[in-house]
């Protein structure tokens, strides 16, 4: 794609596609961020610190992975392009690994459980990253228009939610209904590994829908002119350049900070749901339906917002809201305030507060992404080399960090606070409840003045970024001369 062309709006049925494929990470960020710590820990009775320390460990494997893949991605050569293989290849294995996590074999100890979600999480986490790194990598060719790069990861980030969406209702409303043996159908271990079955057609499906849908778009994406094998040396050169870039490095910091605080709130959500605010499952079913209404206003609302403000601005105004007003409930239930007692109420203001605070969460995501992005014409004009896959695997990775994180903090919260195993609503000591409001509402502020304090260091503005797309611009033209007055010449050589 010339970069002439390549800042035209995206063609809907691109924005489409690109996006559905977010329905597999948000599908697989719901199971582990609502249900997989809650499943291993209240239903298996394995420790709140183990059941984190499992899925963290899984996590700093993606440390690894993610940087690998998308450094394979970028060098890839074949006549399916650098990136659709990988993401061909990732669908199936999600699949299987995502069954297995929730399905582990009987008779297993506190160690054995362990090692078996320890095990699944890497494969599913692994999998995941052969098809979301590359896939998000295309978003900086598929065009460089400052304000159009928001449109398509709002697109992307309103399939991802929407998937996730899905995945709670479906488990809420119906794998984890009450029934006659379980009045609380959260702690039936049956239900997870139909549960588990259905998420695991969905992530496969949406996958394939999305590298099919985004196949014929091959022949115009960038194709390394001189594509070099793989080397750790390489690798390590590669990750030494990116984090060498000042703004990345700021905005990879807050995205992580962010990414714990979020997965903190979602792992600790179901125990604030549960016990701190006393609902039973089918109304904490009903509070996920402002998510959906969040994720339509945010995924609108991020582009002209940002289209006013510039994109640093509108993170760091999103980041203050969600500090102040994100633990505001929880801050006044402490205080004897919120009414509790009078659950139409309750539930009234709960539905408010969600769909406030998420469509601030979603506008601060689309416009992060959207940042990233344009990082990597930054590097381009500095380094000359398109590395789009390395740059754009902090979405995955920081994605991931959502659960690893917010997984692990949760899990030693509940330890720390001594949380009981297997409780039943109304059962829980109230000094106990009272801990677990403590420790969520100022955790969640704490973690986002971090990710505050981080992007506020971030430089790329709009008009920085134009300064950039010309100077690119100006480079192909005089290669283009050069090429042309030096038959032979390449590109690369030229630049």
């Amino acid at each position: 794609m010339s970069r002439e062309n390549s800042s035209e709006q995206v063609p809907l049925r691109t924005k489409l596609f690109f996006g559905i494929g977010a329905a597999a990470e948000g599908t697989k960020q719901t199971a582990f961020n609502v249900f997989l710590l809650f499943y291993y820990n209240q239903v298996l009775g394995v420790s709140g610190t183990l059941s984190g320390m499992a899925i963290f460990i899984a996590l700093c494997v993606d440390a690894l992975s993610d940087p690998l893949v998308g450094s394979l991605s970028d060098n890839f050569h074949s006549r399916w392009g650098r990136r659709h293989p990988f993401m061909y290849s990732a669908a199936l294995p999600m699949a299987v690994c995502f069954f297995l996590l929730f399905k582990p074999p009987s008779g297993l100890g506190q160690t054995g459980l362990f090692l078996w979600l320890t095990t699944w999480a890497i494969g599913v986490r692994t999998a995941m990253t052969f098809y979301v790194v590359p896939s998000s990598a295309m978003l900086p060719e598929l065009t460089s228009g400052y304000d159009e790069r928001t449109s398509l990861v709002s697109y992307r980030y309103l399939c991802g939610w929407m998937g996730g969406l899905i995945t709670a209702q479906m488990g809420y409303l119906y794998f984890f209904a009450p029934s006659s043996q379980f009045a609380d159908g959260r702690l039936n271990p049956h239900a997870y590994g139909t549960f588990a079955l259905a998420c695991a057609v969905m992530v496969a499906v949406a996958i394939l829908a999305s590298t099919a849908g985004t196949h014929h778009l091959i022949p115009n994406l960038h194709t390394p002119s001189h594509p070099t094998p793989f080397s750790l040396r390489r690798l390590l050169k590669e990750l030494r350049e990116t984090l060498g870039n000042y703004s990345y490095l700021m905005l990879i910091c807050a995205s992580l900070f962010a990414a714990a605080a979020a997965g903190f709130q979602d792992v600790m959500g179901i125990y604030v749901g549960t016990y701190f605010w006393g609902l039973t499952t089918s109304q904490i079913a009903v509070l996920v339906y402002p998510y959906v209404v969040a994720t339509l206003i945010g995924s609108v609302l991020a582009r002209p917002v940002s289209q006013r403000f510039d994109k640093k601005k509108t993170v760091l105004g999103l980041a203050f809201f969600a500090i102040v007003v994100g633990p505001l409930p929880i801050f006044l239930r402490l205080l004897g305030i919120m009414p509790v007692h009078n659950m139409p109420l309750l539930l009234s203001v709960l539905l408010f507060h969600i769909l406030v605070v998420v469509t601030i969460i979603i506008m601060a995501q689309i416009t992060i992404a959207s940042m990233l992005a344009d990082i990597v014409d930054e590097h381009e004009l500095h380094t000359g080399k398109r590395q789009e896959g390395i740059f754009l695997s902090a979405l995955s990775f920081t994605g991931k960090a959502t659960s690893g994180l917010g997984g692990l903090l949760a899990g030693v919260a509940l330890d720390f606070i001594s949380f009981p195993k297997g409780a039943q609503i109304g059962s829980v000591p109230a000094e106990t409840i009272f801990n677990l409001g403590l420790v969520v509402g100022p955790g969640m502020m704490g973690l986002h003045l971090l990710g505050l304090f981080f992007v506020s260091r971030y430089r790329i503005t709009r008009e920085y970024h134009q300064q950039v797309l010309a100077q690119l611009a100006e480079r192909t033209r005089r290669a283009s001369i050069v090429e042309q007055l030096t038959p032979g010449a390449s590109l690369d050589q030229s630049a």
